[in-house]
């Protein structure tokens, strides 16, 4: 999954390096300040020189000024640099769902498709710019830091890294709980955007039945849910920071005494102390910065996990090799021993057999769930049949392109909503809009065709002439 993250930057390497290599001399920068201190305190001061003071201390303001541009550069185009990935994964994972068949929006509810195109990818910006960055400049400084504090007293060192093996283990075991928690509350918002949808969705519905207090408490009940879930990863988090925070100073704070026993003794200039205080807080920086990198990677690398559920989902119909465009279609339709279900278990047509010639007119009659609509659906390849053959003028429709189907076919379909009563009752509502009417006379003979409840064909036709 790394690896995959990482190939979203190949579109963007001019910037990604540019961000990079500014972050570097940064961290660069940072490490050279506690030195110019040292030479302060122990050279220039006791010489009293100003001249020196106000040269040096010029050449320090020129480089503040370079690190300012740099800091510039590392803020904005970083963020571009995600803003970038972000908006790529979005538009591919937003193309992924439009080749999905209707099986995938029979199964997915809108809400959890809004969530991972818009909420889901958020952090993941954020990841792209500080992931790879923040890490690599963390690891260059602390090692940096490390080498030039060991130069400076190797007993002061080790005893400032002493607690370095416990901070590790405690962001480690942090970082295994933040992911379970970041997972679970994406999981639902996910649901609070399907229940906002359904309830928006069927809003008419709901104030006819007076249901409103009902779908109130439905969606303060899964609200509730994420609270609890956000609460939850922000406990892991808060534990996180206050242990960290409480190593770093205990650290410091053993530093600043042992160093001073030794200034005492004479082992060690009030220069040397001072830079290396200032060193302890650069080293323990990148040991913060990882700490906040493993709070922002469980977001982003769970928001990105379900990314790739959605783009490594094949759709459940696709053109066949070999399938071809059709330009030009009459209109002649036969279906031939034709099966389908959406379940495995569930039969919905069972052998149907029809032929409608074209220019035809023909009506699907029959109780609710019939069959009439998974007719309709089958023609344009909304769904492929599981049995049999659907042939357009003597073409079957999997040897069509898709997109080609789809042109030279329309359909409108009923909205339904489900509405639960507080008895538990449940009321099955639809509505239907008519498709705007073509202009030009229809040409043709009308034809009326009854479906049975049990699913099979009842062919009766009628034939009436047109004014």
């Amino acid at each position: 999954m790394i690896r995959r993250f990482f190939s979203y930057y190949k579109p963007h390497k001019k910037l990604f390096l540019l961000d990079f290599s500014s972050a570097v001399v940064v961290a660069v920068l940072e490490l050279a300040f506690p030195v110019a201190v040292q030479w302060f305190v122990d050279d220039l001061l006791p010489e009293g020189n100003w001249g020196k003071i106000v040269s040096v201390g010029a050449g320090l303001l020129a480089l503040y000024l370079i690190n300012t541009v740099l800091q510039y550069i590392v803020t904005y185009y970083g963020h571009m640099l995600g803003v970038n990935i972000e908006t790529n994964l979005r538009q591919q994972l937003f193309e992924q769902v439009q080749r999905q068949s209707f099986r995938f929006f029979d199964n997915t509810k809108t809400g959890h498709i809004m969530s991972r195109i818009t909420n889901d990818l958020f952090d993941i910006g954020e990841l792209a710019h500080h992931g790879p960055e923040d890490f690599f400049i963390s690891v260059m400084t602390f090692l940096g830091a490390f080498a030039i504090m060991l130069s400076v007293n190797p007993r002061m060192t080790l005893v400032t890294v002493l607690i370095v093996p416990l901070l590790i283990w405690l962001i480690w075991i942090c970082n295994i709980k933040m992911n379970r928690a970041w997972s679970e509350m994406y999981q639902k918002i996910a649901d609070v955007n399907a229940r906002v949808e359904d309830s928006v969705q069927g809003a008419r519905v709901v104030q006819s039945f007076t249901n409103e207090d009902y779908e109130i408490a439905r969606f303060k009940t899964d609200n509730q849910r994420f609270r609890r879930a956000k609460l939850q990863a922000y406990h892991v988090m808060a534990y996180t920071n206050s242990g960290i925070y409480f190593m770093m100073r205990i650290s410091t704070l053993a530093v600043l005494i042992y160093g001073a026993w030794q200034c005492y003794q004479g082992q060690l200039t009030y220069g040397e102390l001072v830079a290396f205080l200032l060193y302890v807080n650069i080293l323990f920086k990148p040991i913060d910065k990882i700490s906040s990198l493993m709070e922002l990677y469980p977001k982003g690398m769970a928001g990105f996990k379900r990314f790739l559920q959605i783009m490594d989902r094949e759709p459940d119909v696709k053109d066949r090799e070999g399938a071809v465009n059709v330009d030009r279609l009459r209109g002649e339709i036969r279906f031939s021993n034709v099966s389908f279900r959406y379940e495995k278990d569930k039969q919905v047509l069972e052998n149907i057999n029809l032929h409608i010639r074209a220019g035809e007119t023909v009506a699907f009659v029959g109780p609710s769930g019939a069959g009439k609509t998974t007719i309709c659906s089958l023609i344009p390849r909304f769904y492929d049949v599981n049995e049999g053959s659907i042939t357009i003028d003597g073409i079957d429709v999997r040897d069509m392109r898709k997109n080609r189907c789809g042109n030279k076919s329309a359909s409108s379909n009923r909205t339904y909503f489900c509405l639960r009563e507080r008895s538990g009752k449940i009321s099955l509502t639809e509505s239907w809009t008519p498709p705007k009417r073509r202009s030009g006379k229809r040409r043709g003979k009308p034809v009326w065709t009854s479906l049975s409840s049990r699913f099979r064909t009842a062919m009766k036709r009628r034939w009436e002439k047109e004014d």
